[in-house]
C-alpha cells in the first residue's frame, strides 16, 4: 500500500461500529484521518466544509438511507457498508453511483476487508479522474484525432474529427476506416512503417470528408499495446495542410517564374 494519508469519513449510528472502526484502524496502524457522522444531516454538515478521499456509510441511518450520501458527496467514491441479507440493495446501490461495497456480519470481520476495499476504491478513482484528464485533453485538441482497433473498425473519434471530415460520432464510429480514404495504403505497409518508427509515424496523404471532398492530411499514426506487448489498436492523428499546400504551390509557382526571367 502506498504510504499516504487518507482522508476518510465514516457515516454510520451505530456507537459499537463506529468504536469497532475506530479500534480496527489504531489496531491496524492505518494512515487515516478519519471524521465520523452519526446521521445524514451530520454528514452534510461535514461535507458542506471538508473535502475527503473516501465516504463509507452504512446503508441504514437513523434520518436516511446511503443513497440520500451519493449527491451529498458529489465526486467523492463512496463505500456502502450494508448488513447480510441485503445483497440487491448493495447492487442497487452500486448501480446508483457506490464504488464498491460490503457485507457487514455479526463478528465485525469486514473490517479486516475494509482497508484492501479502501486502497481500491481510491486506485479506481485515480485511475478514473487519469483517464477522464486523458479523454479531455484529446476531445480539445484541435488536431482530428480517430482510433481504430486492430480490423480497422473506428472505435473513438474527437470533437476536431467530427467538425472537418463532417461525420457526427454516431455516424463514424464502427465504420471501416477505408471510408476515409481516396485510395487507402495497404494497412499492413502503414503498420511496418509505424514500426520501423519506434511506433510513431507521420506521412502525407489525402483523406475525404462526408461530401466526398478531398483534402491533404499529415497523418500520425501509432501502435497501441497492452501490458502483454500485444498490439491491440492504431491512434492516428490527422492535421489538414491544405493550407500548407497552396502556401507551397504558391512559392513554386514563383520560383518557376523566378527561373523562367533568369533564363530570358
Amino acid at each position: 500500500m502506498e504510504n499516504i494519508k487518507h482522508k476518510i469519513l465514516l457515516i454510520e449510528d451505530d456507537k459499537l461500529d463506529q468504536m469497532a472502526f475506530k479500534r480496527s484502524v489504531e489496531d491496524a496502524n492505518l494512515l487515516y484521518d478519519c471524521t465520523i457522522a452519526g446521521s445524514v444531516a451530520e454528514a452534510r454538515s461535514i461535507l458542506d466544509s471538508e473535502r475527503f478521499d473516501i465516504v463509507i456509510s452504512d446503508y441504514s441511518l437513523g434520518d436516511g438511507t446511503a443513497f440520500d450520501i451519493f449527491d451529498l458527496a458529489k465526486d467523492i467514491p463512496v463505500i456502502l457498508i450494508t448488513g447480510a441479507g441485503d445483497q440487491e440493495v448493495a447492487i442497487n446501490a452500486w448501480r446508483a453511483g457506490a464504488y464498491d461495497y460490503i457485507i457487514k456480519d455479526r463478528e465485525r470481520n469486514y473490517l479486516k476487508t475494509l482497508p484492501i476495499t479502501i486502497e481500491n476504491t481510491i486506485k479506481h478513482k485515480k485511475a478514473k479522474d487519469k483517464l477522464s484528464l486523458l479523454s479531455a485533453a484529446i476531445m480539445s485538441t484541435n488536431d482530428s484525432v480517430y482510433i481504430t482497433d486492430m480490423e480497422d473498425r473506428i472505435v473513438f473519434v474527437n470533437r476536431a474529427f467530427c467538425e472537418t471530415y463532417g461525420y457526427s460520432e454516431e455516424e463514424i464510429v464502427g465504420k471501416d476506416s477505408d471510408i476515409l480514404w481516396i485510395v487507402k495504403p495497404q494497412s499492413d505497409n502503414i503498420r511496418n512503417i509505424c514500426r520501423g518508427a519506434e511506433n510513431n509515424c507521420e506521412i502525407r496523404f489525402f483523406h475525404k470528408r462526408k461530401d466526398g471532398n478531398e483534402f491533404p492530411v499529415s497523418l500520425s499514426r501509432s501502435l497501441v499495446r497492452d501490458e502483454d506487448g500485444n498490439e491491440i489498436a492504431i491512434i492516428g492523428v490527422a492535421h489538414d495542410i491544405s493550407e500548407n499546400i497552396f502556401a507551397e504551390d504558391k512559392v513554386r509557382a514563383l520560383n518557376l517564374k523566378l527561373i523562367e526571367r533568369n533564363r530570358l
